[in-house]
């Protein structure tokens, strides 16, 4: 298979696996509350989400990296197809809670598995090809996916009503999406090749395996400074995101009032949303070139950091529509880039579970916003909620400065030819930063 046509996959999976929750997404929030939650049984809800994909990450990158990322993906696809149809037909917290785990649970499998199968499939090929150009791709094919199942949603939920029933357009929206997770699990087992795991009976057992590649993991991180700065960044994105993505559609639909246009007004924002962060991806490749990666990746986080703080002084919905989309559009411009700088930085071994433990820091900032900033938002207010995630963006940011310009004269220095070893390496040597 040549790496255009390996790119090509990805970039159709890419697509494929996020649709299925962009048809959800501009009402993730809400159809709960249209079905009797408060904003405080919301966060919890979201919570749960948080707190399974925490608990799944590791073990399930770690799964990927031993028996296959192809069936774990598989795995994944599944779960999101149930989560959805759960989704359609919740309507206490506790239903909520089941379809949001489920989700969580899918996403855990998927998440890493993906782009390390890319990344690995690639390098297999073509050992000096650049990765910037297909992750940046299949950023951008992921808003797409997103943007376009938003518009579809919306556009359900338009036809079918806003009512509390599984089959008003909420409900539709969800079973549409379920659908679509099943189109997902059927392009991954057209699209997913990679050579056969040995079974445990044959070598080793799983358990033994999977501590191996824990193991990797572990001393991968310990030994780089850009993973671990990644995955403080990683935190401070999943504080940040929830933010935004907890409290926007209520901060919308109070700019909006009862103006009967709210189907059609929040598919339309989430798909420009996603339309937003596909246009940031395709141009992260030039802005990283020109500026620096590294520089480049601070610069853009520190403006992201400054549009979700002023995110609630817009008095208009237009207005808060701009500031939302400039916001996803940095978001598209530094996903890349974050996912260029943990690749580069890590081997192929443990490659899915760093990644997955990238995801697992997300969550964990996501958990602590989803738990405290939903009451927050009640007792001070959307704005004053967003200007403390977008200080804990800067500060970090601020924080992650110096260690990365550090290890980028690191990786100049490492560069440079060096004598042959009178000793044979060791077994474990982790990439110079």
């Amino acid at each position: 298979m040549s790496t255009a046509r390996l790119t090509r996959h990805y970039v159709v999976l890419g697509a494929l696996r996020w649709a299925p929750v962009g048809l959800v997404l501009p009402f993730m929030v809400i159809t709960p509350e249209a079905r009797g939650l408060s904003l405080g049984a919301i966060g919890a809800v979201l919570a749960v989400h948080s707190v399974v994909t925490m608990l799944l990450e590791v073990p399930s990158g770690a799964l990927a990296d031993t028996v296959g990322r192809r069936r774990v993906m598989l795995a994944g696809a599944a779960l999101t197809a149930l989560s959805l149809l759960v989704f359609a037909a919740a309507q206490s917290i506790g239903a909520f809670a089941a379809s949001t785990g489920l989700l969580a649970a899918g996403r855990a499998m998927i998440s890493g598995a993906l782009e390390a199968w890319y990344v690995d499939s690639l390098r297999s090929i073509d050992p000096l090809a650049p990765l910037a150009r297909g992750l940046s791709r299949g950023t951008a094919a992921e808003g797409i996916g997103m943007a376009a199942g938003s518009l579809l949603g919306g556009a359900l939920v338009a036809i079918a009503g806003t009512g509390s029933g599984a089959f008003s357009g909420y409900g539709v929206a969800a079973l549409a999406g379920a659908v679509a997770a099943v189109v997902y699990f059927v392009a991954v087992a057209m699209l997913v090749r990679e050579p056969a795991v040995s079974r445990p009976d044959e070598r080793e057992s799983i358990g033994r395996q999977t501590r191996e590649v824990v193991a990797t993991a572990r001393a991968e991180a310990a030994a780089s400074v850009t993973v671990r700065v990644v995955f403080a960044t990683a935190i401070a994105l999943g504080v940040c995101l929830t933010a935004v993505e907890l409290l926007w559609q209520p901060r919308l639909a109070d700019l909006l009032g009862a103006s009967g246009t709210e189907g059609f007004a929040f598919g339309a924002l989430a798909a420009a949303s996603m339309l937003a962060v596909a246009l940031g991806a395709g141009l992260s490749p030039v802005v990283a070139r020109r500026l620096g990666l590294r520089p480049a990746y601070l610069t853009i986080l520190g403006v992201g950091a400054v549009c979700v703080a002023v995110l609630g002084a817009p008095a208009s919905p237009l207005a808060f529509a701009a500031v939302y989309l400039l916001a996803y559009a940095l978001l598209g411009l530094a996903e890349p880039m974050h996912y260029e700088l943990l690749n580069d930085a890590v081997g192929s071994k443990a490659r899915a579970t760093l990644m997955s433990a990238e995801s697992f820091a997300t969550q964990s900032g996501s958990l602590v916003a989803n738990l405290g900033l939903g009451a927050l938002a009640a007792a001070q207010g959307v704005s004053a909620t967003w200007v403390l995630a977008g200080v804990v963006l800067g500060a970090t940011c601020a924080a992650i400065a110096r260690p990365l310009l550090r290890t980028r004269g690191a990786r100049r220095a490492a560069a440079q030819p060096t004598p042959k070893p009178l000793h044979p390496p060791l077994r474990f040597d982790p990439p110079p930063e």
